[in-house]
């Protein structure tokens, strides 16, 4: 008789955003509290070598003896192909795609040109590697709960790492509500003005913005977004382990949502990442450890091929999906002497299990084609 397969590794943190799988208080701290297992996840994998991430130790919470969480290599490479891939769309829709409106001077000509609006951002450090490298967009929105963008804020105004060198005016964030009716900064404040946002949303003196939503009413999300994009600038809109978590047809609304609220640009696009396969083996072991933290998969899709006809059915004209593994092939010809530093870090045997985990995770990406759609399409996609 043959031996029974082994059970499948244990899947890595996801991380929700203002999703709110349950309606209740306890749902919601659960899906929160993902929010500090990826930023373990992130800090285990800069701290392996995998990523360079200077950022994320400030947002991590120290174990016993101050001690961080150390994660075995299987999810420190998973991890790194989840960064190593949003990182490069992300400089794809920044500098790479050249669209009819751009100036023809140069990279930076671009950049000023574009909108990152980033659904259930938790303690990313997206915009502050950004701005390191002197390429953050004309506007950067982060969306998650109230509770985590309060928190968010409090931490970048505490660190001066964040608040003097990464905020522009070197005061760290503010109150939106601050700003003046004809949208002049206050003067004289200083650093750090002002305390906690009635509407749960901040700025700094330039284009970062940190507001809540609960993503179960599209409303809100208009409400909290709206006040910041400019409806005809190009736009990217982001989101890792989040619609997952929401009922069908709330991810589905806000899926609708993303492809209307950028239908004006001359070109947008959506790019997701999430959990996919809940059917086999993996895919329920998957589904149960997570349920067991509170907080389970609700919205989960059954493959790749659903994500992309999601999102051809919310309204994108153009859309695909490729699992982990597709993207891992992707950074393979797009960087191959990264992914050769990467195999190299740790001790690595793991692999057919590696492959079936990152078959459990997709990055799928819609597309509005107005004059530049085309141009957008052949930068983001993962093929």
């Amino acid at each position: 008789m043959m031996p029974p397969p082994p059970d499948p590794p244990p899947p890595p943190p996801l991380r929700a955003a203002h999703a709110g799988a349950f309606g209740d208080r306890a749902g919601d701290v659960a899906v929160q509290d993902t929010n500090d297992e990826a930023c373990a996840s992130k800090l285990s994998c800069a701290n392996a070598g995998y990523i360079v991430d200077e950022w994320a130790r400030h947002f991590v919470k120290p174990g016993p003896m101050g001690r961080v969480k150390k994660y075995p290599p299987i999810i420190n490479r998973g991890y790194y192909t989840r960064v190593a891939t949003m990182r490069n769309i992300i400089e794809c829709f920044l500098r790479e795609c050249v669209l009819p409106g751009d100036a023809r001077d140069g990279v930076l000509s671009r950049i000023t040109r574009r909108q990152i609006v980033q659904i259930g951002a938790g303690f990313d450090t997206t915009y502050f590697r950004l701005r390191q490298k002197a390429a953050a967009p004309l506007t950067y929105l982060e969306v998650d709960y109230a509770e985590v963008v309060d928190k968010k804020a409090r931490v970048i105004n505490a660190k001066p790492e964040l608040a003097r060198q990464m905020m522009v005016g070197s005061r760290g964030v503010y109150p939106c509500e601050l700003i003046a009716e004809d949208g002049d900064i206050p003067p004289g404040r200083g650093y750090n003005p002002g305390g906690e946002s009635p509407s749960h949303s901040y700025r700094d003196d330039g284009g970062y913005r940190l507001v809540a939503a609960d993503l179960r009413d599209v409303n809100s999300l208009t409400d909290a977004v709206a006040p910041h994009l400019d409806p005809e600038v190009p736009t990217l809109i982001v989101s890792e382990c989040c619609l997952s978590y929401l009922e069908p047809e709330h991810a589905e609304a806000v899926v609708r949502w993303c492809a209307k609220v950028t239908s004006s640009c001359e070109a947008s696009a959506f790019v997701l990442y999430d959990p996919i396969n809940p059917a086999d083996a993996f895919g329920r072991q998957m589904m149960m450890n997570v349920a067991a933290r509170g907080s389970p998969l609700r919205g989960i899709l059954g493959s790749a091929e659903e994500q992309a006809d999601r999102m051809r059915r919310c309204g994108f004209k153009n859309a695909g999906c490729v699992d982990m593994n597709g993207t891992w092939d992707y950074l393979t010809r797009r960087n191959a002497s990264d992914v050769a530093r990467v195999v190299r870090l740790e001790i690595f045997d793991e692999i057919e299990e590696w492959r079936l985990m990152q078959a459990h995770y997709c990055v799928a990406w819609g597309v509005n084609q107005l004059d530049g759609g085309g141009a957008m399409f052949d930068a983001i996609k993962l093929k």
